[in-house]
C-alpha cells in the first residue's frame, strides 16, 4: 500500500526542530548584550555565564549567522525527510544507493549554502569580528540546545502524568491502541501488498517479462549487477520499470553479459551485388537485375529510408527479407494497419488503467539492436501507404534528416524519481544508427497516394517488370556483413574521385534539371542533390555507371512527379524531354527515365 509524501511522525519531526531552532533563537536574544528586550542579567544570561561563556555584543554579522543557520536546518530537515518518503514511495527502501547520495547532496548543498552566506555576511572580514560571530553562534546553540533538553523533559513528563492519570482506571494502551490491534493491522497491510506484487507480477509476465535471451535461453525479468530483479528468484520483486517496461527490460538482461558478433568484413561492393544476386537466384528462386541491386544498395549509402514500390507479387517484400537473409541477419517486418493514425501505432503508449507502458515489437526491435551496435537493423514496414505514411511515421520521417547523434524520439515523460531502462533515458528513445527503413508499397485503390515529401526523403525503386530466370554456377552462399564494414565500404566509394560527380557531370545533369523546372515548374533541393551525391559513387562502386546512376535518380526524383498530370503541355513536355535526353547524353542513354517518360505518354 502506497504511502503519501507526509506522515504525522514526519510532521512531528519537523516540528521538534522547529522548537529545537527557536529555542537556539531565543537562547541568542538572551545573551546578545545588545538586545533591550531581556535583561542585561537575566537567567538565560546567567546560565550562559555559568557555562563559563562569555559576555558578546550581538551585530549584523552574529545575526546573519545565527538567522541563515536556523532557516537551512529546519530545510534541511524537510528536506531529508522528503526525500525519506520519496524513497520508501517509490522502492518501498530508504537506503538505496541513489536516494543515499541525494542526502548526502541535500547536506551538502544546506552546508554550504549556510556557510557561505554566513561568511559573506562578515564581509570585510575583520578577524575579531569573524571569531566573536562565530563564538555567539556556538553559546546560542550550547545553552538554547541546553534549554530544549530541559523544556521537552518537562513538558514530556507532564504529558506523561496527564495521560495516565487521566486513563488511571482503564487497561494500558500505547496512545489508545493495543499492541495485538496494531500487530492485526500491520500483518493486514503485509498481505495486501504481498497480493498487490503478487497480481502485478502476472501483469508484467502478461506483457513479455519471460522472453529468450540472446543466446537463446529464457530469461524472466531484468537483473544483475545493474540494480534489476530478477523474478522467480526467492525474495526477488519487480521494480517499477519492470512493471512499466518488461519487455524492454528483458532485453537489457538479456544482453548485460552479451558478447559482440564476429564478422567476416572481406567483400567489395561489386562482389556484394554478385553474391547477393546470385544467392537470390540459385536458393530462393528470385531473379532480380543487377542495376536492381545495385540501386537498392547504394540507397542504403543516401538514405536510412528505402520504399520498394510495385504491383503485388513483383518481389519487393522478398528483396528486403532476403537481403538480411544474405548477410546471416533478420530482417523484422511490420504490417501496416489502415487504422494507424500517430506515432503510437508502431511505438506504444502508456496505459493509465494498468500503470503499463504498451510495448509494441517495433519498439522492442529498436531497443534491441541498441545493444547490438555492429549488426545491421533492417525494419521492414509492409504495405506502408495502407494508411498515412505523415501520420504514424512522421516522427521517423523528420528525425533521420537530424546528424545520427539526433535520432530521438520521445515516447514518454517519466515522473519524478523513476529509473528507467538503460537505453529509455528520461523517455527518449535513440533510434540506433544501424537502422534502415524499408517501405513496400503498393499501387492500387485500396492504398494513399505517397506524397512528394515522402519520396524526395526516401529512395524509391520501383518494380514494374518481371525478370528472367537465368543459371548460376558459382557458389552462393551466406555471407557476414557488419554495419561498420558497410559503412567503410560506403565511405571508400565516396571519397573515391573517379566515382564522384565531376563538374562537367554535373553541368549535363543541370540541363536537364534546369529544363523540367523551365518546362513543369518541377525542382529539386539541397536535400535530393545531397542524396545524389552520395549515391552516385556507391551505385558505381557496386559495379555500374554514373550515367545509370543519374538515370535513376532522376527517373525517381524528377520525371515520377509528373504523374497524375494533365495539362496541355505535358505530352509536348515529355518528349522534348526526350530529344534533350539523347542531344547530352546520346543514344541508348537515361533507359528509366525513358521508360517513365513513355508510360506517361502512354497515359496521355
Amino acid at each position: 500500500m502506497k504511502k503519501t509524501h507526509f506522515t504525522r511522525k514526519n510532521f512531528i519531526v519537523i516540528a521538534l526542530v522547529f522548537f529545537w531552532a527557536f529555542f537556539v533563537g531565543l537562547a541568542a536574544l538572551a545573551i546578545d548584550n545588545t538586545n533591550p528586550v531581556f535583561a542585561k542579567n537575566n537567567p538565560i544570561k546567567l546560565l550562559g555565564d555559568g557555562l563559563g561563556f562569555p559576555r558578546i555584543n550581538g551585530s549584523f554579522n552574529t545575526w546573519m549567522v545565527m538567522l541563515s543557520f536556523i532557516v537551512y536546518v529546519i530545510l534541511l530537515a524537510s528536506a531529508l525527510i522528503f526525500e525519506y518518503r520519496l524513497g520508501m514511495y517509490y522502492d518501498n527502501r530508504a537506503n538505496k544507493k541513489r536516494t543515499v547520495i541525494s542526502y548526502v547532496v541535500t547536506i551538502i548543498l544546506c552546508t554550504g549554502l549556510f556557510g557561505g552566506i554566513s561568511f559573506a555576511a562578515q564581509y570585510p572580514w575583520d578577524m575579531e569580528y569573524v571569531n566573536n560571530a562565530y563564538l555567539f553562534f556556538g553559546e546560542a546553540i550550547a545553552v538554547g540546545s541546553l534549554l530544549y533538553l530541559v523544556f521537552g523533559l518537562i513538558v514530556l513528563n507532564v504529558c506523561f502524568l496527564w495521560v495516565n492519570f487521566r486513563n488511571i482506571d482503564k487497561p494500558f494502551r500505547f496512545f489508545g491502541r493495543r499492541g495485538e490491534e496494531i500487530a492485526a493491522e500491520e500483518e493486514a497491510e503485509e498481505e495486501a501488498d504481498e497480493k498487490a506484487a503478487l497480481e502485478q507480477g502476472s501483469l508484467a509476465e502478461s506483457f513479455g517479462e519471460v522472453s529468450e535471451g540472446a543466446n537463446g535461453n529464457g530469461v524472466g525479468g531484468v537483473g544483475g549487477s545493474n540494480g534489476y530483479s530478477r523474478p522467480g528468484e526467492e525474495g526477488a520483486v519487480l521494480s517499477d520499470r519492470e512493471r512499466v517496461f518488461p519487455g524492454l527490460c528483458s532485453i537489457d538482461y538479456a544482453y548485460l553479459s552479451n558478447r559482440p558478433a564476429v564478422f567476416d568484413d572481406t567483400i567489395q561492393l561489386d562482389e556484394l551485388v554478385k553474391k547477393f544476386r546470385n544467392y537470390l537466384a540459385k536458393v530462393e528462386k528470385l531473379y532480380f537485375d543487377e542495376a536492381t541491386i545495385r540501386a537498392f544498395i547504394a540507397g542504403l549509402a543516401a538514405s536510412r529510408f528505402i520504399i520498394l514500390e510495385g504491383l503485388s507479387g513483383t518481389g519487393k517484400s522478398s528483396l528486403a527479407r532476403y537481403f538480411s537473409e544474405f548477410i546471416s541477419e533478420k530482417s523484422y517486418f511490420e504490417a501496416v494497419q489502415a487504422t494507424w493514425r500517430d506515432k503510437t501505432s508502431i511505438l506504444g503508449y502508456y496505459n493509465d488503467f494498468s500503470k503499463t507502458y504498451n510495448e509494441t515489437e517495433f519498439l522492442k526491435r529498436l531497443y534491441e539492436f541498441s545493444y547490438k551496435e555492429n549488426n545491421l537493423n533492417f525494419m521492414v514496414l509492409d504495405e506502408l501507404n495502407i494508411s498515412r505514411i505523415e501520420y504514424y511515421f512522421a516522427d521517423f520521417l523528420s528525425v533521420l534528416e537530424y546528424p545520427i547523434d539526433e535520432w530521438k524520439i520521445k515516447i514518454m515523460q517519466f515522473p519524478y524519481d523513476f529509473e528507467p531502462p538503460a537505453h529509455l533515458q528520461d523517455g527518449i528513445l535513440k533510434i540506433p544508427a544501424n537502422t534502415y527503413f524499408i517501405g513496400t508499397a503498393n499501387k492500387d485503390d485500396s492504398t494513399y497516394t505517397i506524397t512528394d515529401k515522402v519520396y524526395d526523403r526516401a529512395i524509391t525503386i520501383t518494380f514494374d517488370d518481371r525478370n528472367e530466370p537465368f543459371e548460376v554456377e558459382e557458389e552462393a552462399e551466406k555471407i557476414t556483413l557488419s554495419f561498420s564494414h558497410l559503412q567503410e565500404l560506403f565511405q571508400v566509394a565516396e571519397g573515391n574521385e573517379e566515382y564522384q560527380m565531376s563538374i562537367e557531370d554535373t553541368k549535363k545533369f543541370r540541363t536537364l534539371a534546369d529544363f523540367t523546372y523551365d518546362t513543369f515548374d518541377i525542382t529539386y533541393g539541397n536535400r535530393i542533390m545531397h542524396q545524389i551525391e552520395l549515391f552516385v559513387p556507391v551505385y558505381v562502386a557496386c559495379g555500374g555507371t554514373k550515367e545509370d546512376a543519374l538515370d535513376f535518380m532522376f527517373s525517381r526524383k524528377v520525371v515520377a512527379k509528373l504523374d497524375g498530370r494533365f495539362e496541355d503541355y505535358i505530352k509536348p513536355g515529355l518528349l522534348n524531354l526526350k530529344t534533350l535526353i539523347v542531344k547530352t547524353y546520346g543514344e541508348n542513354a537515361f533507359k528509366a527515365t525513358t521508360h517513365t517518360i513513355d508510360r506517361l505518354l502512354r497515359k496521355l
